[in-house]
């Protein structure tokens, strides 16, 4: 008999480990981290941990594998993730080389469970029994009720991809297992990238997350800016006003008699000041302990009377209604007298009743900041001020919800002045994704908008609070509130555009910021002429640090500005084929080029005259030249020669990479070409332009001569413009 020895495991590698000693994970100081053998790992005491991680992530119960042999794999498998540099890992040939973060592990250690407890329920006892076939169709059981959209969303997110993955390492670490492994020679797939398993591309391709419509930022940065600074102040002084303690009746102790309480009805009625309103929270309590909703009583703070009333607990704290104060005598006594009182003066909050006028956001006169107000609603109200300062930083910085909840008390760096009208306004976060455990600090350069959003979040800060935001953001609910209490009578009262319904999450701001600097002249300045309130400032902390935070971010503009020029290129020869021809000083180098590209396209008619011809085809042709377009103010610059641009003569400049958009004189620069869409701007600067000739004097005769030549300029360019779209003569003036 030929027998087979059998094949042997290797020793425990990490028996007796603290697990965060073997993977370099810092532990407060008195702790200890978990051991190897524990069924539960606890990482809470893990020291420089992200704020956005939940104590979910952080403890780990080994039981929910039901197979107990397979908890040992799973915790060799989990420890070889965080600690590559191993002794025992660093030699397995697929292993990975840069640990993973406890996050990570922690989605792993998820998929692995539902992996090995789906082998259990089919009856599998060893991973020596798995086939192919049990991981395809554990596979299609994650994917079973996901839309297209979200099996095919890019990143390691994806709970598909990361379900081959889990799948495919189980292989990869094999040899490290002590209790049960693959088959020999057996991957999951063969050798198919998670990827491609998974069906989700590499590269991302295509951002699926839709940038938001101008109907919606438009009024969401209009009713969060005017919150910032028109509201904000006032709301701030008055929330310092609830906070002071209200002071007590001096003298002995006076009991809450029903003649104190009629004296204080009766002072009311005499000078016509309404009841205060009692706080939403009390009317809640009132009504649990058995409070008619219809009683006329039921808003009356009682507390509040008292205190008028001149009553003096013994402890020195204000005077409070227990839950059976409906039932007591000093109610019935005094609800004759209450009554009557609510008719003639009515009931309203004490706070707020002489609120300051401000502008309207419309611009249509003035109102009062606030109306009368509880401190219930002013809580409402400071929290809507909050959401407003997280949508502002968001959508002018570009912070993901890990860098938002990373921004600490001191954010705020000190302003740098470069000139006049050039100050830089700093935040500094820490960044998260893709740095490590801890992420890294960085900075990013702000408009003054975005700043002083974060002064404002400071001081609506908790009372101990390190950080200006709270762990758990939860931008939808917030944003959700907002907009109905901006969509409310209160909003429309201070003039507040209504918001539509549209979604606004932090990935959707990010998204718009960069498609608006991506369409925006020399693709990094700040995003102005579309979005109200906001100053220009530069944008030099995202070109000056491509390698830093914002490195994903510069591509995705990269790929927006390609995209761009490439649809512009295209429309322009569209237009030409149409006959509506450019015009401009480039227009005729423009034109000799459109025609190569129809020649071009006229040979492919000829050798392939079946072959229907699309856009792709034509944009290819046009790429070159696509790539050379900067959009100028009023008009397109080809840059293709830098000893032929104007600009950078002009300005004797040493950067000879791109034009000076600033400096451009179209009407004398051969690579300008004037178009259609470009009309209106001349044709209302020459409007402009002969209005202001009409209001100078007789002895301003150097300026008139100036203007007039300017005003001259524009109308010559309106009227090539109109020529060139007709393919008139004057399509390639010089």
């Amino acid at each position: 008999m030929n027998l087979q020895p059998a094949r042997a495991r290797p020793e425990p590698p990490f028996a007796g480990a603290d697990i965060c000693t073997v993977a370099g994970l810092p532990v407060r100081r008195g702790h200890l981290g978990p051991r190897f053998e524990q069924d539960r790992w606890d990482f809470t005491v893990v020291d420089q941990l992200p704020r956005s991680i939940s104590r979910g992530v952080l403890i780990w119960d080994f039981r929910a594998i039901h197979h107990p042999r397979w908890r040992m794999l799973a915790k060799e498998y989990l420890t070889a993730l965080c600690a590559p540099a191993h002794e025992r890992v660093r030699v397995l040939p697929s292993a990975h080389r840069v640990p993973r973060t406890v996050r990570t592990c922690h989605d792993r250690f998820q998929q692995l469970s539902r992996w090995l407890n789906c082998l259990t329920a089919q009856g599998v006892t060893s991973l020596e029994e798995v086939t192919q076939h049990h991981c395809t169709v554990h596979l299609a059981h994650r994917c079973a009720g996901r839309n297209t959209d979200e099996i095919t969303r890019s990143g390691e997110g994806s709970s598909q991809l990361v379900v081959v993955q889990v799948l495919q390492e189980l292989a990869d670490y094999g040899e490290l297992f002590t209790t049960d492994r693959y088959p020999s020679g057996f991957r999951p797939w063969g050798g198919q990238l998670p990827h491609m398993v998974a069906g989700v591309s590499k590269n991302g391709g295509e951002n699926k997350t839709p940038p938001a419509r101008a109907d919606v930022m438009n009024p969401l940065l209009t009713a969060t800016l005017f919150l910032i600074h028109t509201i904000a102040p006032p709301a701030l002084a008055l929330r310092t006003t609830f906070d002071t303690p209200q002071p007590q009746p001096p003298g002995p102790v006076r009991t809450a008699t029903t003649a104190r309480f009629e004296r204080a009805v009766r002072a009311h009625l005499a000078s016509g000041e309404p009841l205060e309103q009692d706080e939403e929270r009390a009317v809640r309590s009132k009504l649990t302990h058995g409070w008619n909703p219809t009683d006329p009583l039921l808003h009356v703070n009682f507390a509040a009377l008292a205190l008028e009333g001149g009553v003096r607990t013994r402890s020195g704290n204000p005077f409070r209604p227990g839950p059976g104060f409906l039932y007591d005598p000093r109610t019935a006594a005094v609800r004759p007298l209450l009554e009557q009182a609510i008719v003639q003066v009515g009931i309203e909050p004490r706070w707020g009743r002489q609120a300051d006028p401000v502008a309207r956001a419309d611009g249509t006169g003035t109102v009062p900041w606030t109306l009368p107000i509880t401190r219930d609603g002013l809580a409402r109200l400071l929290g809507h001020i909050r959401t407003a300062c997280i949508l502002t930083i968001a959508a002018l910085s570009g912070m993901r919800t890990s860098e938002l909840v990373e921004l600490p008390l001191d954010c705020q760096l000190a302003p740098r002045s470069y000139g006049t009208d050039r100050v830089r306004h700093r935040l500094k976060s820490r960044v998260i994704k893709g740095r490590g455990h801890g992420g890294t600090w960085d900075e990013w350069v702000v408009v003054a908008e975005a700043y002083e959003a974060a002064g404002v979040a400071c001081q609506l800060a908790d009372p101990g609070a390190t950080h200006l935001f709270p762990v758990h953001l939860d931008l939808c609910r917030r944003y959700r509130d907002l907009r109905a209490w901006v969509n409310s009578d209160e909003g429309q009262r201070l003039g507040l555009p209504r918001l539509p319904d549209d979604a606004i999450t932090p990935r959707i701001l990010r998204r718009t910021l960069a498609v608006e600097l991506a369409h925006r002249p020399g693709g990094l300045f700040a995003a102005k002429l579309q979005l109200k309130h906001l100053s220009v400032t530069t944008t030099e902390g995202y070109a000056n640090r491509p390698g830093g935070a914002q490195a994903l971010f510069l591509a995705e503009v990269g790929k927006e500005e390609e995209s761009r020029n490439l649809s512009l290129t295209l429309r322009a020869f569209r237009d030409y084929q149409a006959g509506r021809r450019p015009s401009g000083p480039g227009a005729r180098d423009l034109l000799a080029f459109f025609a190569g590209v129809e020649r071009q396209l006229e040979e492919l008619d000829v050798t392939a005259p079946v072959v229907k011809r699309s856009d792709q085809e034509v944009i290819n042709l046009l790429a070159h030249r696509s790539g050379a377009l900067h959009l100028g103010l009023a008009n397109y610059c080809w840059f293709l020669d830098p000893d032929k641009a104007l600009c950078l003569k002009l300005a004797d400049s040493s950067d000879r990479s791109r034009p000076l958009a600033g400096m451009c004189d179209s009407a004398r620069c051969p690579q300008a070409t004037h178009h259609s869409c470009h009309r209106e701007a001349w044709a209302t600067a020459a409007v402009s332009g002969r209005a202001f000739i009409s209001k100078i004097g007789r002895g301003q005769k150097t300026e008139r001569a100036r203007l007039v030549t300017e005003v001259e300029r524009a109308e010559y360019i309106v009227a090539a413009i109109d020529a060139a779209a007709h393919g008139g003569p004057r399509g390639t003036d010089q």
